[in-house]
């Protein structure tokens, strides 16, 4: 360095000079480092808390019960604590009873498979509900949302029972949670006494992805701005247009946030009438519309935890893994709506049979969209209770 100099400035630089370049050099750096600073992206949350810890602190007992998720919405809540963040759970019915798991969908609380566990109650069973990681009062932990991570959330709700889960239950899975439900089904089959999946992911065919939604869910782009897209989609236009209709565009490709639609559609600002199971029998008029829009507002980690479940959980490709439900110690029972749009009964019916096994499964049809479970609680609930006798 002294020799360049030399060469430079001839006799040498002066200390002048030296310093000159010093403070050089040191604002170069500092402005390196600021810079890169500045520009780095935000290091996503490890566990992004739910409303659990960043809204029902803030409102009266009173106010809680009026929120169109309330926390007590069910008997036998409890929260779920594990280093993956908290899980919200609820459990009620006879100690005695059948023990049933019900898994819900990609974009509602539990609350959505209310009226069928109330249902299979009044048939003597006891039930287990659990808000997925990022939906309802769950938390979103920073992980990928695959089959790995929800079989070991399926783990942590049944051993917190008091009572033993682990010995033998019957699990219930909508839509995502079907596809969920086959996962755990296919690698504890001992554990199981029935598998259940209605209008489930995990055998959703190609064509109904569109470009659009391969752009968004396929890792081209950051997640940031995935992340910025998708809950712009969910929450811009009008205040006094639904999430349904902002998402549901006519001849629009088939895409992820579908499931979204068809889940919150059930009820619209319609209340259920008299025939229905209501979702929660102490306060039959929330409706799972209401509880979808106040989740995607208010869960912080939804948005997170929905792109991270499209990316990485059961929605297609699954035929392996369903073929290991040929193992389970009773046949699979798949339910379908006639008229769903998101799982197509006459493909879902085709492909089930030729990964599990036509002898291995129980088919059903019911009248109805993807929204069925909801809609249609008590048939729901008849088909399963002719099958298993009960």
């Amino acid at each position: 360095m002294a020799e360049t100099l030399r060469r430079l400035f001839g006799q040498g630089p002066s200390r002048d000079t030296y310093l000159i370049i010093g403070s050089s050099v040191a604002t170069t750096l500092a402005v390196v480092t600021i810079a890169r600073l500045a520009l780095a992206p935000t290091p996503p949350k490890k566990i992004i808390r739910s409303p659990r810890e960043t809204l029902l602190p803030k409102i009266s007992k009173q106010g809680q019960g009026d929120l169109p998720y309330p926390p007590d919405v069910f008997p036998g809540a409890r929260d779920v604590e594990s280093p993956y963040g908290t899980c919200r759970v609820y459990e009620w019915g006879p100690e005695t009873g059948r023990k049933i798991l019900f898994i819900h969908g990609i974009s509602t609380p539990c609350i959505s498979l209310g009226g069928v566990a109330n249902a299979l109650v009044s048939k003597g069973c006891r039930v287990m509900l659990l808000d997925l990681w990022g939906r309802g009062y769950s938390d979103s932990p920073n992980l990928p949302h695959d089959s790995r991570l929800y079989t070991t959330q399926i783990l942590l709700a049944i051993t917190s029972s008091k009572l033993p889960w682990s010995l033998g239950f019957s699990i219930i899975g909508y839509s995502l949670g079907g596809g969920i439900a086959a996962d755990f089904g296919a690698y504890f089959p001992d554990m199981l006494e029935s598998v259940v999946l209605l209008a489930p992911s995990g055998l959703i065919r190609d064509y109904h992805f569109g470009w659009q939604s391969k752009l968004l869910y396929t890792g081209i782009l950051s997640e940031s701005v995935i992340e910025r897209i998708v809950r712009k989609r969910l929450t811009s236009g009008p205040s006094n247009q639904s999430t349904v209709q902002k998402l549901s565009k006519k001849g629009a490709k088939s895409n992820a946030e579908n499931a979204v639609v068809a889940e919150a559609k059930a009820d619209g600002n319609k209340h259920y009438s008299s025939r229905d199971t209501p979702l929660s029998k102490e306060r039959p008029n929330i409706t799972v519309a209401s509880a979808v829009q106040w989740q995607i507002a208010h869960n912080e980690g939804f948005v997170r935890s929905f792109i991270s479940s499209i990316k990485y959980a059961s929605i297609t490709k699954s035929e392996g893994t369903w073929a290991k439900l040929r193992n389970l110690r009773s046949k699979v029972v798949i339910i379908a709506g006639s008229t769903d749009e998101v799982i197509v009964a006459e493909e879902l019916h085709e492909d089930a049979k030729a990964a599990v096994g036509e002898d291995k499964m129980e088919w059903r049809l019911i009248e109805g969209g993807h929204e069925f479970p909801i809609t249609s609680p008590y048939l729901v609930a008849k088909e399963i209770g002719d099958i298993w006798g009960i």
